[in-house]
């Protein structure tokens, strides 16, 4: 077997320290071992998680291998054993929590290669002026496209591309991607690169510069191509070529000539220029349209269109003591809403308000018709449904002598009449099905049925009136979220399958006093709204601020950082203070602000 390779790595034009790392070395005298790892981390861990991950890999693959394993079982056991030393690396060191790499290794024996991967490193395939990719990007961005929902096209320039849901080192057992028996050919060419070329380059450019010449001369081309682009990541690329060099003179592609090499270049900055001026003239034309222009500029003032760049930021983060949760089985779907850092957990029919800043906790059993109403102040209120012909409701808080209110269903009008005891009812037109309690404070009291969102103002007084919130359906998608911003209530709504919302002050009643539209995909654990202008979206691995004045993202604060995959967000109702729960079902506070 002819084989010739060259590998290189670069730190690029933005990064402050290089946290790739490759590896290739020679097995035995048909066998070759060849590793790309991008690591991701605080405090220069991610450095740490490759170079551990490669070194780890190569150690135990030669092990096996000189013990007879076959190759397939020894790529395995390998990954696995590697994955397993980072993330143990990580739990031992509190500087190294969240380290993790995306991880290919590709194993060339006689003619046939096997690959195991994870993450969105890459390795291609190229053979006859074509080139194919072998592996997956273990991407959320890589899911939508393998479901036909964006475009290959869409993809490359995604702002959500480099989310990962997968990472060697990010949690205890994993299943990596095992590609095996890839039929190799003379005059064939492999391509392993971190995202930081797959990125900057285009496939066309990574096959014709990788066949155009030999192994040193195309690694060298494609580092400077990549910071040529921006060089806005690490940069490390392996080029291996199959047969003998006369078959790699015989496999170069044919290239323009440079005369057709002007004219293509001259032709591609034209377009560019068209480019540029349709948007200068979209964007910096003045409106012309009077009243209508300012009605729509109202409109849109809150419009988010999706995320185009971003800095990267690191939040704070702090793991909430997990001796507080012991023994009492809490799991993230129990956990219902937070408000003055008071954490409102059902299981079982019990609820359980614990005390995130002290040592205190309330227990208390429900009834079989009792639902915990979410609370921005003190209390814990309940609304329980009345053993009655014609569904209804009442609203009690816990240790009050009498009921609160009561809701009834009314087929005609909504009224309000005075009962026996001052306790005043609500009979609300047309509500259908179970009525489910979203929010409550001093003045309002929200909740839905089947179809509406309805809110009673001043419930507490002689005069409140029930009414259909304007503007709020019940949809599959849609979802409310409640919080304190500068101590004004919020309501924010946002149908997450549209990606359409809109924001509410409350004040005695609902104002909405903006709308703003965000990309659908991929799908957001919880919105929140930062004031003015700004949306804080939250995903597994990440959180990103919008800025509709800005028409893209201002910030995106990475959560690998800290080996963290959340999965619920809750934004206290009383103050914004967030808490999140992970995979691991460990719980967390969460800052991502400036």
């Amino acid at each position: 077997m002819n084989i010739h390779f060259f590998a290189k790595s670069d730190i690029g034009k933005v990064r402050a320290a290089n946290e790739d790392y490759f590896l290739n070395e020679k097995i035995s005298e048909n066998e070759y071992l060849f590793i790309v790892a991008d690591g991701m981390g605080g405090h220069q861990a991610g450095d740490v998680a490759s170079k551990l991950a490669a070194e780890t890999f190569f150690d135990a693959y030669r092990a096996l291998r000189r013990k007879g394993i076959p190759l397939q079982a020894a790529l395995e056991q390998s990954v696995r054993k590697a994955n397993s030393v980072v993330f143990r690396k990580a739990a031992a060191d509190i500087e190294k929590r969240g380290m993790g790499t995306t991880f290919s290794a590709l194993v060339i024996a006689g003619m046939k290669g096997s690959i195991a991967h994870v993450g969105d490193s890459r390795v291609y395939l190229m053979r006859k002026n074509r080139i194919k990719r072998l592996t997956t990007d273990h991407s959320f961005v890589e899911k939508l496209v393998e479901e036909g929902r964006i475009s290959p096209d869409e993809a490359r320039d995604h702002p959500q591309k480099n989310v990962l849901y997968m990472s060697l080192g990010a949690r205890e057992s994993f299943t990596p991607e095992i590609l095996n028996d890839i039929v190799l050919e003379d005059g064939d060419a492999l391509l392993m690169c971190s995202d930081g070329l797959s990125n900057m380059v285009d496939d066309d450019s990574l096959m014709n510069l990788t066949m155009s010449d030999y192994p040193e001369e195309a690694a060298e081309a494609l580092v400077r191509l990549a910071n040529d682009h921006g060089g806005a990541d690490n940069i490390t690329v392996q080029v291996i070529r199959l047969g003998s060099l006369e078959i790699l003179e015989k496999t170069k592609p044919i290239r323009l000539s440079r005369p057709r090499r002007k004219l293509a270049k001259g032709i591609a900055a034209l377009v560019l220029l068209l480019l540029i001026a349709l948007l200068a003239y979209l964007f910096l034309t003045p409106d012309q349209g009077g009243a209508d222009a300012k009605g729509r500029q109202a409109a849109d003032a809150m419009s988010a269109p999706e995320p185009l760049s971003a800095s990267t930021r690191v939040p704070r983060i702090s793991e909430i003591d997990p001796s507080r949760f012991d023994g009492l089985g809490v799991a993230v779907s129990d956990c219902r809403f937070l408000s003055g850092r008071k954490l409102h957990v059902v299981r079982d029919r019990r609820l359980t308000v614990f005390d995130l800043d002290g040592s205190d906790m309330v227990s208390m059993e429900l009834g079989k018709d009792e639902q915990v109403v979410p609370c921005r102040g003190d209390g814990i209120y309940l609304l329980r449904r009345e053993p009655t012909r014609d569904p209804g409701y009442l609203l009690v808080r816990q240790g009050a002598p009498k009921a609160l209110l009561r809701i009834r269903h009314d087929g005609e009008v909504n009224s309000r009449e005075e009962m026996t005891g001052g306790v005043s009812l609500y009979r609300i037109a047309g509500l259908q099905g179970d009525v489910t309690p979203d929010y409550i404070d001093g003045s309002l009291f929200i909740f839905h049925d089947q179809r509406y969102y309805y809110g009673i103002k001043n419930w507490r007084e002689p005069e409140g009136m029930p009414a259909a919130i304007d503007g709020l359906a019940v949809t599959s998608g849609a979802r409310l979220g409640f919080q304190s911003v500068a101590g004004q209530a919020t309501l924010l709504h946002h149908d997450a399958d549209s990606g359409q919302g809109a924001i509410y002050h409350i004040d005695g009643f609902v104002e909405k006093v903006g709308e703003f539209s965000l990309p659908p995909q991929p799908p957001l654990l919880q919105l929140e709204y930062a004031g003015g202008r700004a949306l804080i979206g939250y995903y597994p691995d990440q959180c990103v601020e919008w800025d509709a004045g800005r028409r893209g993202a201002s910030h995106r604060y990475a959560f690998n950082n800290f080996h963290l995959r959340i999965i619920k967000v809750l934004v206290d109702l009383a103050d914004g203070s967030k808490l999140v729960i992970d995979d691991g079902n460990k719980f967390f506070n969460l800052d991502c602000s400036p």
